[in-house]
């Protein structure tokens, strides 16, 4: 079974990661550790702007995947996109993928494994939302 990461171990990554911390932000999983949301991921994803995709491959050998996403290194994934602000959110010094806009994803996916983030999510939706 792959090697999971706590919160600590995913900012130990993220602060040692090659790239300015304004041109990439934290998907899916590691998203929701960094929002003490659930225990671990098994590893990080990002997306990044073109500079931060330019950033990266100056200092890793990025493998590009069928599905367009680029490996780093064996614990980290990215993929290039636009950054706008319905996309992100700031929680302390790095850019998260906004919880809206990974319930979304959550909404149609069909994964075993995105079932139980899709109530998390849910619920803590619910709380911002306080009506």
């Amino acid at each position: 079974m792959e090697q999971r990461m706590n919160k600590e171990e995913l900012l130990n990554l993220m602060n040692n990661l090659k790239i300015d911390s304004n041109e990439f932000w934290v998907l899916s999983s590691s998203a929701l550790v960094l929002r003490d949301l659930f225990p671990n991921a098994g590893d990080l994803d990002i997306a990044v702007t073109e500079e931060g995709l330019k950033q990266l491959k100056e200092n890793y050998d990025l493998k590009q995947k069928e599905n367009g996403w680029y490996i780093v290194n064996e614990k980290i994934e990215c993929v290039l996109d636009q950054k706008e602000d319905w996309k992100i959110e700031r929680v302390g010094k790095y850019n998260l993928e906004s919880l809206e806009k990974y319930f979304d994803y959550l909404k149609t996916s069909t994964r075993e494994k995105d079932k139980v983030k899709y109530e998390i999510v849910k619920e803590k939706l619910k709380s911002k939302i306080k009506i």
